[in-house]
């Protein structure tokens, strides 16, 4: 797992600061505070959701609101308590991360006991409670919010076969009743896509309580540097986790289906379980010299200032954070058509799109890509970048994020006063 080395020892003196001093958190006079809770978090992962909420966190904090992420931890070296410039971060120590259920139901358990008792305890100092996903992990912030009367919002992570409601009802015993609360207990829903809203609206929740909000990114300074450092062979970059969702097998066999003489080059950035086994298909196909596996880094920029294109043939997403930041870079995107895509990328113009799970017309759109010019190419990629620009500004999403947290806030104030 990813360490932030730099930040060690600082991160250890606040864990022990926290373990002799009560975690109440005293609200400055007026000020706004968000509560944001993620069933993972940095350093264990770095997936999408982790880095995009650490960039809105960051956003919200520039506005003046305080921002406190509760979130697991799974490992002893992970600090308790954490004081990222103005952000603060306080983890609980679990055996198993809490939106999986299962086996892990006492992870779960002692994960809905802490947050609602941590929000009962710190009821006075903050405002609004912020849930990243709708799996299990919401049900204890949400009785949290039941308790103290606050507001609580959720923020889908998936939608079609994999919406978050659709999930928690799969959950032997307890799945029933906590699809039940969740859709009963949360004060809104985030949507980020239109699949989402209505999937929302089709398990049976208010269309009132439905918010069309975007994910949002933060645009390079050049969203055209990538070209200057083009080479010659066709550069397809994927950016994200190596697990079975994404299907990367057939992203790798059918890259493998390319005419040998294409100069081509698959670059796959990121880690996961299936890594060994990706990397032993491009030793069995024979392709091992033109696919690279540069593991996980922290900085993606310089592999999409090199890229031609930005693949995916994601079998589930929500929208996508790793193509609303190649598409900022002005890197086409060649992308499965799954949840949120359609809302980003117009297929021909802004990008290149296929049905999830259908290799050969994935393959058709790779020979596609490789059959553009140049211009069209960077055509393309400025459409993509102006997408982004347009509607997915990080001051644009955070904007409608504010404004939705005072409508709450005031609904709930309102309330108040009626009762």
């Amino acid at each position: 797992m990813m360490r932030f080395e730099a930040s060690q020892q600082t991160d250890r003196n606040h864990a022990n600061q926290d373990n002799r001093k009560s975690d109440v958190i005293k609200s400055a006079p007026n000020a706004r505070h968000i509560v944001l809770f993620l069933p993972t978090y940095l350093p264990e992962t770095y997936g999408g959701a982790e880095q995009q909420s650490r960039k809105f966190a960051d956003a919200l904090l520039e506005r003046g609101i305080r921002v406190t992420i509760l979130a697991p931890r799974i490992f002893k070296t992970t600090p308790a308590s954490e004081l990222s410039g103005r952000l603060r971060i306080i983890r609980f120590k679990l055996r198993g991360l809490p939106n999986l259920g299962g086996r892990h139901i006492l992870s779960f358990t002692w994960w809905s006991l802490r947050t609602a008792l941590w929000l009962w305890h710190n009821r006075h100092s903050y405002d609004v409670i912020h849930i990243i996903h709708g799996r299990l992990h919401a049900v204890g912030p949400l009785i949290g919010a039941m308790l103290t009367g606050k507001p609580a919002l959720i923020k889908i992570g998936r939608g079609g076969d994999h919406f978050d409601i659709r999930v928690v009802r799969r959950k032997k015993l307890i799945g029933l009743p906590c699809a039940f609360l969740v859709k009963r207990l949360t004060t809104g829903f985030i949507a980020n896509s239109q699949e989402i809203a209505q999937d929302l609206v089709t398990h049976g929740v208010p269309v009132a309580k439905v918010h069309r909000i975007p994910n949002g990114v933060i645009m390079p300074s050049n969203s055209d540097a990538r070209h200057m450092a083009a080479s010659d062979a066709t550069r397809f970059v994927y950016l994200g986790r190596l697990d079975s969702e994404k299907a990367l097998d057939w992203m790798i066999e059918g890259f493998a289906k390319l005419p040998s003489k294409a100069e081509t080059r698959l670059v796959i950035v990121g880690d996961g379980p299936c890594g060994n086994e990706l990397k032993a298909l491009a030793i069995r196909l024979g392709i091992s010299d033109r696919v690279e596996f540069p593991g996980r880094v922290d900085d993606v920029a310089p592999y999409l200032e090199t890229a031609d294109f930005y693949l995916s043939t994601s079998l589930s997403e929500g929208m996508s954070n790793a193509l609303l930041e190649a598409m900022s870079y002005a890197v086409p995107p060649l992308v499965s058509r799954v949840s949120g895509v359609d809302d980003m990328v117009i297929d021909g113009k802004s990008g290149l799109l296929f049905e999830a799970g259908n290799i050969a017309a994935y393959t058709s759109k790779l020979l596609a890509a490789i059959a553009m010019s140049p211009d069209d190419r960077h055509s393309m990629g400025q459409a993509a970048a102006a997408t982004v620009r347009d509607r997915f500004g990080m001051d644009k999403v955070t904007d409608q994020h504010i404004a939705l947290y005072d409508s709450l806030m005031a609904t709930k104030t309102a309330s108040a006063i009626r009762q």
